[in-house]
């Protein structure tokens, strides 16, 4: 939707669940309006549709500076330094000739040793919390389920003391993000590289191209389907007037794929590069672990490429999710040299 960058100050993330709202991947899209008709929303709809508290906010913005810290370039350097040997080693135990599950072998392993990383616990603490922090990503990948939500509500106070991290946002959400919505990142990215094989070839070919090839992916293929925000003024979006408090739902996959703003926009396109996509947020408001998020892709998906020609899908994937985000479950494939 042509202007709407401008109204976006106007307009504040309903938090979905305690990951997105800590991380703060504030996403901005095209949108579909959710317009308050004369009876107006159920209560439920109505209390989550405010705009967050203003103390709320400060504490917010306080964390997102602090977060923005610990995650400095000079930080990321260290620990890619640290995840290149693993990968390494993780890509020559991948087999040839026999089916291979990409995400089982290969992304989950990266993200556990990710994870235990960056929030600082051991490896086998990271092993030993993996399926109990399950439910708070199901939760985020599909936010209106509330037996889900239960879930994830007592998963999150399982997990609560057992991350030291400095910085709360590092603890039990980062991890959750780190260890199981990463991989659904990956996994998007992967299996839209397995449909365009030429892409991959050229990756194969020329593996210093992988920062483009990230953003494509990001773009082509990125994790968030749709978010939700509300507006805390009245603001008038291409002729359509939002009342304070209205509920707009954005449609992330949408922007990131609208043909006015990205040529032959369905098509991947790895030299396409230049990033403008909305993935990973815009301006002030963008996700403060986005350059995170970026290493993270490149370090282990140039290896990938690097190391096999191509990659072979056998069958079908399973997906799972939710309307915030879909992604398959196991990517079954026959790598070749």
């Amino acid at each position: 939707m042509k202007g709407l960058g401008r109204h976006c100050r106007k307009w504040k993330l309903i938090p979905l669940n305690r990951i997105f709202g800590v991380i703060d991947c504030q996403l901005i899209g095209q949108v579909r309006l959710r317009k308050r008709n004369a009876a107006h929303s159920n209560a439920a709809s109505s209390k989550s549709a405010k705009p967050p508290d203003p103390v709320e906010e400060t504490v917010r913005l306080k964390m997102r500076e602090e977060l923005m810290g610990a995650l400095s370039p000079a930080q990321l350097r260290i620990w890619r330094e640290q995840l290149v040997p693993e990968v390494q080693r993780l890509i020559h135990q991948l087999p040839i000739g026999v089916p291979v599950d990409l995400v089982e072998q290969y992304s989950r392993p990266f993200c556990m040793i990710l994870a235990a990383i960056v929030t600082g616990i051991s490896r086998d603490d990271a092993e030993a919390l993996y399926e109990t922090a399950q439910p708070l990503s199901a939760a985020a990948a599909d936010p209106y389920d509330r037996e889900l939500k239960g879930s994830a509500k007592e998963a999150d106070a399982k997990l609560q003391g057992c991350f030291h991290s400095r910085y709360e946002s590092l603890r039990a959400p980062g991890f959750v993000a780190l260890a199981h919505t990463l991989q659904g990142i990956l996994s998007n990215a992967w299996y839209a590289l397995m449909q365009y094989p030429q892409e991959w070839c050229l990756l194969h070919q020329q593996p210093e191209l992988m920062d483009r090839a990230a953003e494509e992916l990001l773009r082509y293929a990125g994790l968030a389907r749709i978010l939700s925000r509300s507006a805390t003024e009245d603001v008038a979006v291409n002729g359509v007037c939002l009342r304070k408090d209205d509920r707009v739902i954005l449609r992330v996959m949408a922007a990131n794929h609208d043909p006015e703003r990205f040529p032959n926009a369905n098509q991947l396109s790895i030299e396409r590069g230049g990033g403008g996509h909305l993935t990973l947020g815009s301006g002030s408001h963008a996700c403060v672990a986005a350059n995170l998020i970026r290493m993270a892709v490149s370090v282990i998906t140039q290896p990938l490429v690097q190391q096999f020609s191509a990659a072979t899908l056998q069958g079908v994937p399973e997906w799972q999710g939710g309307s915030a985000f879909r992604y398959p479950k196991s990517l079954l494939v026959l790598l070749a040299r």
